[in-house]
């Protein structure tokens, strides 16, 4: 039964999602932009390091859900996990067959299982009897036509999941049959933009930094506006990092002058 009251102020988990976690993945999202659009050659071992920390983000909330936890706190991290894509090009999506791709079908496998768990049974043990937990803009609360879309979204990312591993596998049987060509890199070649790749990364990066930060807002969470742990500062200081070293790169290298071949749905501009 949805509650009709208003939320109630609760103190967050700060290790999980406060400032300095989310600032560092912020700077992770604008950070793999701006590598994918300046810098490809980075691209892998900038998703792979991107993908620790989501993992140890995800495994925290994963591991507090056994105990009291507040309902909106698992909505607020799922869209940390799911706040900019992996490539403009769209190789980062497809590259099934190396770490990189591989660790990512494991991880929004596993994502996807916890939303489905989530959304179907463990919601409601996490509701406040008499508070109102609010999950989405226009103050929609948990329960209702979102809680609907929630199971939806999860069950399609599940299957879809799956499907994708099993893709993966595939992938990598055929890449290690001609193990002496398995590792060879390939040829370079003058970077490609899919200009809707950009804008829908762009976009989806805006949307997940104000839903995140107006659920915390809305919902009176406590305790998250300081960086006094090693949770924090690790992912603050690796996304700052991120951001500032292909900052530098583009500057000292004038990669922003660089040619590049832009694409728009696929048709060569």
């Amino acid at each position: 039964m949805a509650a009709t009251n208003e939320p109630c102020p609760f103190e967050g988990n700060s290790d999980i999602y406060g400032i300095g976690v989310r600032i560092g993945l912020y700077s992770q999202w604008v950070a793999t932009l701006l590598v994918t659009l300046f810098s490809p050659g980075d691209e892998e071992a900038f998703r792979i390091l991107n993908l620790i920390i989501q993992s140890s983000v995800f495994l925290g909330i994963a591991q507090q859900s056994s105990s009291e936890i507040d309902a909106v706190e698992p909505i607020i991290v799922i869209f940390l996990m799911c706040g900019s894509l992996s490539s403009l090009t769209g190789d980062g999506m497809k590259n099934f067959s190396h770490v990189s791709g591989i660790f990512r079908t494991l991880f929004y496998t596993a994502l996807s299982s916890y939303g489905c768990w989530f959304w179907f049974s463990g919601l409601d043990n996490m509701i406040t009897p008499g508070c109102r937990a609010i999950a989405f803009f226009g103050r929609t609360s948990v329960d209702g036509w979102f809680r609907s879309l929630g199971k939806a979204v999860s069950v399609f990312g599940l299957v879809l999941s799956v499907l994708l591993n099993g893709w993966s596998i595939c992938a990598t049987v055929r890449r290690f049959q001609d193990f002496e060509n398995a590792f060879t890199r390939p040829k370079k070649q003058r970077p490609q933009v899919e200009i809707g790749y950009l804008i829908l990364s762009a976009g989806l990066i805006a949307f997940s930094i104000a839903i995140i930060e107006y659920l915390i807002r809305v919902n009176h969470v406590t305790g998250l506006s300081e960086i006094d742990a090693v949770g924090q500062l690790i992912p603050f200081l690796i996304g700052i990092m991120e951001c500032t070293s292909i900052s530098w790169k583009i500057l000292v290298k004038r990669l922003i002058w660089k040619k590049r071949c832009w694409f728009l749905l696929g048709k060569h501009l």
